[in-house]
C-alpha cells in the first residue's frame, strides 16, 4: 500500500502532495515496526527532503524491518567517513545494511591498502572480495605496486613470516588471486598460531562460521585478545567461532560503563554465555529494563543470561502471553520462569497437550525444559499430581517464605500435591482482593488447598453468622475456621480439597519425590 502511494506521488509531481512527513509517519507506525520512525529520522537526523525520503525507500517492506537505532548508527558511522546525502540516494543500500557489517567491510578494506574508501567501493565490498585482487587495481581503488599479501602479513599479532604460509611468491601471481582466497590462506596459517591448534580446526571454524572470511585481521586479533583478556580459553574461542566475528565495542563497552549486570559482572556472563559478547549494549539495557517492568528478579535473570540474545519485541511479547495465561502465571514469580520466555514455543505446545488431557498438574519441571525426558515421564505415569519438590518451590516464591516453613505446614495435609498451582494461585488472589494479607495467608496456608468455591461459600456464610462475631477475629484464625468448617463434613481426612464433581480421589498413589 505504500509503496503504490509512493508510485502515486512520483507520478503526480507531488503536485497532489499535501501530507507532512510526520503524518505519513503515524500512518506507517500503525501498521509496521520501523518505517515511521525511520522516515522521521531520515528528515530529522540526515536532514532528506520529502521527495528524496520517497527515493530510498522504494521497496518499503526492508525499512519495515530495519531498526530505527542502527539507521542513527549508520548516520554517525558514515558521517565519520566523510559520505554525503548524495552518496546514500546514489547508494541507498548503504543505509540498509547493518552498519555492522559495513564497519567490518572498510576495515576490511583499509587493511589490503584500498584508497580512497567511497560509497562506491564499501556499497560493493562483498563484489570486490568475491574477485581477483587486480579488479580493485583496474577499478583505481589500490595502487599497481601494492602487494596485499604483505599488508595483511603486517597486521598479524604475532607475526607470521612469509615463508611459514603457502603463498605464491611474485606480485602478479597475488594480484591474479581472488581476494577471499588470499585472505582465508593468510587467515588459516595465522588462527593455528594464535589459537594454538590444528589446520583441521582452523578449517572447521571458517566453515561453520563463514563470515569470518571477510573479517579484517586487527578485529580479528582484538577480539581474541579480549576474549582472553577475561578468561575465555582458546579451546573455548574454538568452540565459540563467533567470537571472532564480534564487533569488539560491544563488549568493551559493557565491560566500562556496565561492568555489574543483575547483581553479576558481565565478564562472567560473557565467560558462561560468549554469545552475550556479539549483542549491543543498547539491546541489554532494553531488556534488562523491560524484565525489571515486569519485577524479574535478579536471580532469575541470573540463571538464564541467554534471555538478552532476544528480541525485546519478542520478549515482551512472551512475557505478555505469560502474563495472560492463568497455567503460566502461577510461575511467573519462580526464579526458573525464564525458562518459560525461552522455550516458549515448546512450553506453548506442551500445556496444550496436557489441556487435552485434562491434566493440570504441570510443573516448569514438566513445560519448560528443553529435554522432552521429564515430560514424556509425567505423560506416560498419567497420575495428575505434582511433584513435592515443586510444590514447595511454588509456595515458597508465593508466599515469599522458606522452604523449610512451607513444608513443615503442607506436610500436615496428605494430598497436598494433587492441587494445580493454577487453582491455588487463583484462591491466593481471592484472599488478597478480600483483604487478607500475605502474612495471614502463610499462616493458614492450607486453606489455599482447597476449591475457591468451598472457600467463597463458607466464607460468606461464617461472615453472616451473626453470633459467631467471625470479623472480629484475627485474619488467620478466620482462615482456619473456614478450613475447620470445610473439613468437618469429611471427617478431618483431608478429602475436603477434592472437587464434588470428581467421582474418585487417587488418594491411594504414591507420592512422587
Amino acid at each position: 500500500m505504500v509503496f503504490f502511494l509512493m508510485l502515486f506521488v512520483k507520478k503526480q509531481n507531488f503536485r497532489c502532495f499535501n501530507v507532512t512527513v510526520s503524518s505519513i509517519a503515524r500512518k506507517h507506525s500503525a501498521v509496521c515496526n520501523y518505517a515511521g520512525s525511520n522516515i522521521e529520522t531520515l528528515k530529522e537526523l540526515y536532514g532528506f527532503t520529502k521527495e528524496e525520503i520517497f527515493r530510498l525507500m522504494e521497496n518499503p517492506a526492508i525499512w519495515r524491518k530495519k531498526e530505527t537505532e542502527d539507521l542513527i548508527d549508520s548516520y554517525h558511522l558514515y558521517k565519520r567517513l566523510g559520505f554525503t546525502n548524495s552518496d546514500f540516494l546514489a547508494y541507498p543500500s548503504l543505509l540498509i545494511s547493518h552498519p555492522v557489517a559495513k564497519f567490518n567491510h572498510y576495515n576490511s578494506l583499509l587493511d589490503t591498502g584500498c584508497s580512497p574508501i567511497d560509497a562506491r567501493l564499501l556499497c560493493r565490498a562483498s563484489y570486490y572480495f568475491r574477485n581477483k585482487i587486480a579488479t580493485l587495481k583496474q577499478d583505481g581503488y589500490l595502487e599497481p605496486d601494492v602487494n596485499v599479501a604483505d599488508r595483511l602479513l603486517e597486521l598479524l599479532q604475532p607475526p607470521s613470516s612469509r615463508s611459514s604460509i603457502p603463498l605464491e611468491q611474485s606480485l602478479k601471481e597475488i594480484d591474479e588471486m581472488k581476494w577471499t582466497a588470499l585472505h582465508r590462506t593468510i587467515l588459516t596459517a595465522w588462527l593455528q598460531v594464535r589459537l594454538k591448534t590444528s589446520e583441521d580446526e582452523i578449517i572447521n571454524l571458517l566453515r561453520v562460521h563463514k563470515m569470518i572470511a571477510n573479517k579484517s585481521f586487527r578485529i580479528i586479533n582484538e577480539n581474541i585478545t579480549l576474549a582472553e583478556s577475561i578468561g575465555i580459553s582458546n579451546r573455548k574461542i574454538l568452540r565459540s567461532g563467533y567470537l571472532l566475528n564480534t564487533y569488539p565495542e560491544y563488549p568493551k563497552t559493557m565491560l566500562r560503563d556496565h561492568p555489574i549486570l543483575a547483581g553479576v559482572n558481565i565478564a562472567a556472563y560473557y565467560r558462561t554465555n560468549p554469545k552475550l559478547m556479539m549483542i549491543n549494549p543498547r539491546k541489554i539495557l532494553e531488556i534488562f529494563k523491560l524484565l525489571k517492568e515486569y519485577n524479574i528478579s535478579d536471580e532469575a535473570i541470573q540463571t538464564r543470561p541467554s534471555v538478552f540474545t532476544m528480541s525485546p519485541f519478542t520478549l515482551k511479547q512472551r512475557l505478555d502471553h505469560i502474563k495472560q495465561t492463568p497455567e503460566l502465571r502461577v510461575n511467573f514469580n519462580d526464579y526458573r520462569m525464564l525458562n518459560m520466555v525461552i522455550h516458549h514455543k515448546t512450553m506453548s505446545s506442551r500445556l496444550g497437550f496436557l489441556k487435552k488431557l485434562k491434566l493440570r498438574c504441570a510443573s516448569l519441571n514438566h513445560i519448560a525444559k528443553p529435554d522432552d525426558s521429564k515430560f514424556e515421564d509425567y505423560i506416560q505415569e498419567g497420575r495428575d499430581m505434582n511433584r513435592i519438590s515443586d510444590v514447595m518451590d511454588y509456595f515458597s516464591a508465593l508466599l515469599k517464605k522458606p522452604k523449610e516453613e512451607v513444608r513443615a505446614r503442607l506436610r500436615k495435609h496428605p494430598f497436598y500435591y494433587y492441587v494445580p498451582f493454577v487453582d491455588i494461585q487463583a484462591n491466593y488472589e481471592y484472599l488478597i482482593q478480600m483483604g487478607y494479607t500475605n502474612e495471614n495467608i502463610a499462616r493458614s496456608l492450607l486453606v489455599l488447598l482447597y476449591p475457591g468455591y468451598k472457600i467463597k461459600k463458607t466464607l460468606g456464610k461464617l461472615r453472616r453468622e451473626a453470633t459467631l462475631r467471625f470479623t472480629d477475629l484475627q485474619q488467620s484464625k478466620q482462615l482456619n475456621l473456614v478450613l475447620y468448617y470445610i473439613e468437618k463434613e469429611f471427617h478431618f481426612t483431608g478429602n475436603g480439597i477434592w472437587r464434588t464433581d470428581l467421582l474418585d480421589s487417587p488418594a491411594e498413589e504414591k507420592t512422587l519425590e
